[in-house]
């Protein structure tokens, strides 16, 4: 239980760094003995070659939609609340 809550815990901290602090957070996986092991097994990437397929207004936006964590299943819902807060029940 606590693997897979440690694990869940990492996924979604990593899911909010910016691309400078994933690079960051790579350069010290790679000085650490055992992590860079793991690091070292993975399949390289051509860092120009992955930026250049993500459009950069992409990146700017990307981690800084704060919100519930259904907001994308039940956006219509939190769209027509927050007319109802802001217009009465006649909107």
């Amino acid at each position: 239980m606590t693997a897979a809550y440690d694990y869940e815990d990492m996924h979604h901290l990593v899911d909010r760094l910016t691309p400078t602090q994933v690079r960051r957070l790579r350069l010290l996986v790679t000085q650490d003995e055992e992590l860079s092991q793991v690091a070292q097994s993975l399949p390289a990437v051509d860092a120009n070659e992955h930026e250049e397929s993500v459009p950069a207004g992409l990146l700017a936006l990307i981690g800084s939609v704060n919100g519930p964590e259904d907001l994308a299943e039940r956006h219509d819902y939190y769209i027509r609340e927050r007319m109802r807060e802001r217009f009465g029940d006649s909107a």
